[in-house]
């Protein structure tokens, strides 16, 4: 948990964002198991520190993404890893404590028994429409229809619980029935209000909602219990996760709700719903973020940006539907002294100079298939640069090849610092030997 200090409204982003800093390198309940695993854990996190704050440092930390392989290697399937979660605990530590990598690498698990409870229909997953071999894989849809954005701004709950849940969680459905509580305003409204909820299919619904959260609830303290014995043995979190979870608002509305396809109409037929929706879920989305990287005691947020790439839309595009909202996303958290780290995939080469355009040091950009001699060039004195390693390198180049790429990326930025290596996106298969030549490589330099 992160307390905000008297007088926090009166510093600036920069003083807050410190403050955050020096929380994440000093966090709450971590008893070192020894006076090196403490010292190791200051050095780690001073190497991203440094990074961050786009200050020359002694090496170039390294987050190799492989969070998926440190399950497969143990021999734990994509199906166990969805379904038991007990398994993994001894994995994930073996596995750091072999690689000793610069960041906690945590292993890749989804609660497969509550996607189960709930039937969520958006994706498939190992044992659920995809072979027990297989991880996930999203299934698009229009889950809100060309004519609905009235209904999404208007009131977005509303919607959510009595629209859009029960078309993609088939165990939700009955939520079209629950009330609509604002009308619940007097007292002769409360019997009418509550009496469906007495409906069985409705309590249905509940006890399997009530059974799916107390799941949830194990799930997360597993975690921070899992990732609280990292940081005691000496390894920080500073990858994809550990902060808050968060989306373009653009992505919010194209990934999930239009798809692809209706997106792609809407910007051309209903732009207006679609720069009022994008604003709208800005406004949702803002507050949640902030109120949980202050219950994580995190000063990251994390970003997948997905319809943003050089091949979704054209420039004119990204500038008119997809970066204004972002760029006030990260201002907003910035203004509570949280880091955005837009995990950039596919290729930005032609958003560069856009995304510029901000105050140096506030941002870390994740890219996956930028050219990075162009993103050093551009973006090298406004935020810290990650990436890029081929990930198909990691499951299919020698590791000579590996190296190769990897002492090039390190070439690039050797002279600045504001560099973190890392692969463009996680991978499941790979080899010891790849997985240790990417963690070595920066300690050689």
């Amino acid at each position: 948990m992160f307390t905000k200090p008297d007088k926090w409204n009166e510093l600036g982003p920069d003083e807050k964002i410190k403050l955050r800093l020096d929380h994440w390198e000093d966090p709450d309940g971590v008893v070192f198991e020894s006076p090196e695993a403490e010292a190791k854990y200051k050095k780690k996190i001073k190497l991203f520190r440094d990074a961050y704050e786009m200050k020359n440092t002694s090496r170039v930390p390294c987050i190799p993404g492989v969070g998926g392989y440190v399950l497969r290697r143990a021999g734990i399937s994509e199906y166990d890893a969805l379904y038991d979660k007990k398994n993994y605990i001894q994995p994930v530590i073996d596995f750091n404590k072999k690689f000793d990598p610069d960041s906690a690498i945590m292993g890749m698990g989804l609660p497969g028994k509550i996607l189960d409870i709930i039937d969520y229909r958006i994706y498939r997953w190992a044992g659920h429409g995809l072979p027990k071999d297989n991880a996930i894989q999203m299934v698009e849809g229009e889950y809100m229809k060309a004519d609905e954005y009235p209904d999404l701004l208007s009131d977005p709950t509303g919607f959510w619980l009595h629209t859009y849940l029960p078309r993609v969680c088939g165990a939700c459905a009955p939520l079209a029935k629950t009330p609509n509580f604002p009308l619940l305003q007097e007292i002769v409204n409360v019997g009418g209000a509550i009496l469906p909820l007495g409906m069985p299919d409705v309590q249905e619904m509940l006890k399997k909602l009530m059974k799916a959260g107390s799941m949830a609830v194990q799930l997360m303290m597993n975690g921070m219990e899992l990732g609280k014995q990292l940081s005691c043995m000496g390894f920080p979190s500073a990858g994809l996760g550990g902060g808050a979870f968060c989306k373009a608002p653009f992505d919010q509305i194209g990934d999930t709700l239009r798809g692809t396809k209706g997106m792609i109409m809407d910007m051309y037929r209903q732009p207006y719903n679609v720069l009022a929706a994008c604003d709208k879920m800005l406004e949702i989305s803002l507050r949640d973020a902030i109120k949980t990287c202050d219950t994580l005691g995190s000063p990251f947020a994390m970003f997948p940006l997905h319809k943003g790439a050089d091949g979704f839309m054209s420039q004119e595009q990204f500038e008119k539907f997809y970066w204004p909202t972002l760029k006030a996303f990260m201002e907003g958290l910035n203004e509570e002294g949280i880091i955005p780290l837009l995990f950039a995939e596919g290729s930005y080469n032609n958003r560069l100079e856009t995304i510029a355009d901000y105050p140096r040091a506030r941002s870390i950009w994740y890219f996956d298939r930028t050219d990075m001699r162009l993103a050093k060039k551009i973006l090298g004195d406004v935020a810290c640069i990650q990436g890029n390693v081929p990930s198909s390198m990691m499951q299919a180049a020698s590791v000579d090849r590996l190296k190769a790429y990897c002492e090039e990326l390190l070439e690039i930025f050797a002279d600045d610092g504001g560099f973190i290596l890392a692969n463009g996106c996680n991978v499941d298969k790979t080899t010891d030997e790849h997985v240790r030549v990417m963690i070595e490589v920066v300690r050689q330099q």
